[in-house]
């Protein structure tokens, strides 16, 4: 099981779209199973995919026993809501991590892919998302004050890397809810490859109605046929194809994120 955590240090930049989008796309592009776990107390990825939440909540997770995980059943996607629970866990012994670690390892052998969505706070749970990840992507908005948050939710990727899980590769950055008209956002994109370009995944995803209006209905933004909807669709393709190609197996991975930012 290949796990990816879709993270970011500040909210409203579109990480429980992006992780909902690439659930189905995986399910769909590669007949994968996918897990999702929702560590975000919001919930928001949770009530988009409501309709495929297994009876266990994301904060037992964290629970040192009684999580029959050998007990759910795979499906094309299987998800572990998110709770208001879960902002205790931030307060919570360190151990819990462990326990987290051990619950996920239940899953390795009966999932294709796992995908984490994290609260955007730096704490326990982005934490213990990014110790258990082959895999971090950091989806961004093109704002100055979003670029501004990127080289802290890099220097944690790499703080985790170092300190707990050497296995964990950094994906990039994915421009998200991404407005061509918009000269302030044009800047925001000469400032983004000047100094993180290395990191850029070179895709985007532009703001368009469909792509909300899709997930209300708790379906893919490709299942629409509005020419929006197409539009958006032919972006989330083409992002995600660029994504995949960087999950290629960790012995030819590269160790870009040895010197940190550039």
């Amino acid at each position: 099981m290949d796990t990816l955590v879709i993270t970011n240090q500040k909210g409203g930049v579109g990480k429980s779209t992006i992780t909902a989008l690439l659930a189905w796309w995986l399910a769909e592009k590669e007949k994968a199973r996918v897990v999702l776990v929702d560590l975000d107390n919001q919930q928001n990825l949770s009530r988009t995919l409501r309709q495929f939440s297994c009876e266990v909540g994301a904060t037992r997770l964290f629970a040192s026993t009684g999580t029959p995980l050998g007990e759910i059943p795979a499906g094309e996607l299987t998800l572990f809501p998110g709770e208001p629970e879960l902002a205790n866990l931030d307060r919570a012994s360190p151990e819990v991590i462990r326990n987290f670690r051990n619950n996920m390892a239940q899953l390795d052998q009966r999932f294709d892919y796992c995908l984490i969505d994290t609260p955007p706070t730096l704490g326990l749970r982005m934490i213990a998302a990014l110790i258990v990840a082959d895999y971090a992507l950091c989806p961004i908005e093109l704002e100055e004050y979003s670029i501004e948050g990127v080289t802290a939710m890099i220097k944690t990727v790499i703080g985790v890397r170092q300190r707990h899980n050497p296995r964990l590769k950094f994906l990039g950055l994915l421009a998200n809810r991404f407005n061509p008209h918009s000269v302030r956002q044009r800047e925001a994109v000469q400032l983004l490859f000047e100094r993180y370009g290395r990191y850029i995944i070179p895709g985007k995803i532009s703001t368009r109605s469909s792509i909300p209006e899709a997930l209300s209905d708790g379906v893919p933004v490709w299942k629409l046929t509005k020419t929006s909807a197409r539009e958006a669709a032919a972006e989330v393709h083409k992002a995600f194809g660029l994504l995949r190609e960087r999950m290629r197996p960790q012995a030819e991975a590269t160790t870009e994120l040895a010197n940190g930012p550039g």
